[in-house]
């Protein structure tokens, strides 16, 4: 299977909609939650995590819900001082997917895995969270089709963004 810049993309055997994701999700989800979002909204694909924030701010969620741009590191001591019981962090992940994939894996399998779009930042902050604060953590990857600068986000990755709010909707649903 090809994309349209040509490379080549396993199909991807993750999570294809909403109530499965929030299946996943439910098993990380607590009352005192933080929801992590990082992206890059200058550049393409990356803005992915910054677009989910948006969403789940506009929407009542009763979980904290932090857009960290790209330095979730300056997020760190709030966060820390919330003392949640888990954190998932949202983020524009290469795992070497078809565009738009999403995934959710537990912060300690991640570190062989491709790096986000921002570089190690993201699981550093994961590492430094979890010597100051341990707590359960999960990352919710979006596979990238393109991180350009100056372009938009592609059609895959914005129905996955659509994808993931509507789960921790889902959720926020039930746990009400």
């Amino acid at each position: 299977m090809s994309s349209e810049g040509g490379h080549d993309h396993p199909p991807h055997a993750g999570i294809d909609t909403a109530e499965h994701l929030a299946e996943h999700l439910g098993e990380i989800v607590s009352p005192s939650m933080a929801v992590v979002c990082v992206g890059n909204e200058l550049c393409g694909d990356d803005a992915a995590g910054t677009i989910v924030a948006r969403k789940l701010t506009a929407k009542t969620v009763p979980w904290d819900v932090y857009d960290t741009q790209s330095v979730p590191e300056s997020f760190l001591m709030k966060i820390v001082a919330r003392k949640p019981a888990s954190v998932v962090l949202v983020d524009a992940l290469d795992f070497n997917a078809e565009p738009g994939a999403v995934e959710l894996v537990a912060a300690n399998e991640i570190g062989g895995q491709g790096p986000s779009t921002h570089g190690p930042a993201p699981l550093a902050f994961l590492e430094v969270l979890q010597m100051m604060h341990p707590c359960r953590c999960a990352v919710l990857g979006i596979q990238p089709k393109q991180v350009d600068f100056g372009q938009a986000v592609s059609k895959p990755v914005a129905a996955a963004v659509e994808l993931v709010a509507s789960a921790f909707e889902l959720l926020a649903r039930r746990k009400s």
